[in-house]
C-alpha cells in the first residue's frame, strides 16, 4: 500500500501514536521496493512571500523510509514567515517516489481489549467534549456527566482530547471532509458524534477499507473531486499541508467548498518549535524529501490569510511521538525501533520534553511541537 502525497495523507509521526493521536501499532507496514531517482526542480524562492531563502541544512538524506538521494533545506529569512522547504524540490509527479517504503495505514482488524482504567478515560473524554464542544454524552448517565472534570487533571491528555476532534464543535447533520482521510478512522468518530462524514486521500487500498465499512470517501486530491462550493461546514487537512506541493492552491480550495462560517482545522508540525531548535538536523518533522512546506506560526497564519481567509487562530499543539522519534534519529535507533516495540528512556525523555513545553506554551507558544490553527470563513 502506498502513500501518494498531494493534498491528502496521514500523519508522518507515528510509533506508539501519531501526532494526531491515533494508534498505528496494528497497522503499519514497510516495503522492500528499491529507491528510486526523485526528479527535482529548483525553488529558490518561499512559495508564501517570495523571498530567496537561505541554506538551513545541507545534504540530508531520508534516515525514515530510504528515499532516493540527498536534500538541501532553505528557510524564509523574512522574520514574518520563516517557511521551510527543499530546493530543489521534488516534482510533483515524482514525489510519490519518497512512499515506496512509508507507512500503510489500514482498518484494525479486531478491536483493542480496553480495562477498567482505559474505559474511564474514554468516559472523561466524551464527558470532557459534551462540555466544551457540544457533543452528546455517550453514554447519557450520571458517570459520564461527572468524570470530565478528570480531564483538568491530565493536561497533556486534554490538549489530545481537543485535537481528537481537532478543535470542532458539534454542529448537528454538519458536513465535514477529511483530506487525507486514509482508512477513515477519524470520520467514524466523528460520524458516531453526530457529524455527515465524507473523506478523500490518493491511497486506493485505504479508501476500500473506508468504503467497505460504509464511509463516502473518494480517491484522488481534493482538486480532483469539484466539490460544490459552500457544500461543507468543516474541512480538516491533519497533517497533510506538510506535504502538498502548492499549499495556497490547496487552502483556497478548502475556502471555496466551505459554507459562511464554516471551518478549517489544519494540523501540522511547526518549524519555529523549541524541539526543532534542540535537536536540529534530527528532528522528526523535517522529513525529506516528503515534507514540502514545514510551516512557523507566523508562515501558517500568512498562508491562511493570503487565501482569503479572515478569522485564523493558532493553537500550540503538543505531540510526544514527534519528540520520541527525534530522540531516536539522534541517537540513530529509529529502524531499531518500530511502533510496536517501544524505547522506553527515549519515551521518558519524551514525556519529560513535553512537560518542559507544557511549562512554557502559556508565554511563548511558538515552542509548541506542532500547531493547530482554526481558520473560519466569513
Amino acid at each position: 500500500m502506498r502513500r501518494l502525497h498531494d493534498a491528502a495523507l496521514h500523519p508522518p509521526f507515528s510509533n506508539v501514536r501519531s501526532a494526531g493521536g491515533r494508534d498505528l501499532s496494528t497497522n503499519f507496514a514497510m516495503h522492500d521496493t528499491p529507491a528510486e531517482e526523485i526528479k527535482s526542480v529548483a525553488r529558490p524562492k518561499c512559495a508564501l512571500c517570495g523571498d530567496a531563502g537561505e541554506w538551513v541544512y545541507r545534504g540530508l538524506s531520508d534516515r525514515l523510509f530510504d528515499a532516493w538521494g540527498r536534500w538541501d533545506l532553505k528557510r524564509c529569512p523574512n522574520p514574518d514567515c520563516g517557511l521551510i522547504w527543499p530546493d530543489p524540490m521534488p516534482l510533483p509527479d515524482e514525489v510519490g517516489k519518497a512512499y515506496a517504503k512509508y507507512y500503510t495505514h489500514a482498518a484494525q482488524q479486531a478491536p483493542p481489549v480496553v480495562g477498567r482504567a482505559k474505559r474511564l478515560y474514554l468516559l472523561a473524554k466524551r464527558s470532557y467534549w459534551s462540555r466544551k464542544y457540544g457533543y452528546p454524552l455517550i453514554p447519557d448517565d450520571l458517570v459520564t456527566r461527572q468524570v470530565g472534570w478528570l480531564m483538568h487533571l491530565l493536561p497533556l491528555h486534554r490538549r489530545k482530547a481537543d485535537t481528537s476532534v481537532r478543535y470542532l464543535p458539534a454542529v448537528p447533520q454538519g458536513r465535514v471532509l477529511d483530506v487525507g482521510c486514509g482508512a477513515g478512522e477519524w470520520l467514524v468518530l466523528m460520524r458516531e458524534l453526530g457529524w455527515q462524514v465524507e473523506g478523500v486521500d490518493f491511497d486506493r487500498s485505504a479508501v476500500d477499507v473506508a468504503v467497505r465499512n460504509g464511509l463516502q470517501v473518494r480517491c484522488g486530491s481534493l482538486e480532483q473531486q469539484n466539490y460544490a462550493t459552500g457544500s461543507f461546514d468543516a474541512v480538516t487537512l491533519n497533517h497533510v499541508i506538510e506535504h502538498v506541493p502548492a499549499p495556497l492552491a490547496t487552502v483556497r480550495e478548502c475556502l471555496r467548498v466551505l459554507k459562511p462560517g464554516g471551518k478549517l482545522v489544519v494540523l501540522t508540525p511547526n518549524s519555529s518549535s523549541l524541539s526543532h531548535r534542540c535537536f536540529k538536523n534530527n528532528w522528526r518533522g523535517l522529513e525529506p524529501p516528503r515534507h514540502l512546506h514545514i510551516f512557523s506560526m507566523r508562515a501558517m497564519r500568512s498562508l491562511l490569510e493570503t487565501a482569503g481567509f479572515q478569522q485564523v487562530v493558532l493553537r500550540p499543539d503538543i505531540a510526544a511521538s514527534v519528540i520520541y522519534e527525534s530522540v531516536l534519529l539522534q541517537r540513530d535507533l529509529f529502524k531499531q525501533y518500530p511502533p510496536a516495540r517501544l524505547n522506553r528512556p527515549a519515551w521518558f525523555v519524551a514525556r519529560l520534553f513535553n512537560v518542559l513545553e507544557m511549562f512554557l506554551i502559556p508565554f511563548k507558544p511558538s515552542v509548541a511541537d506542532c500547531m493547530g490553527a482554526i481558520a473560519t470563513k466569513r
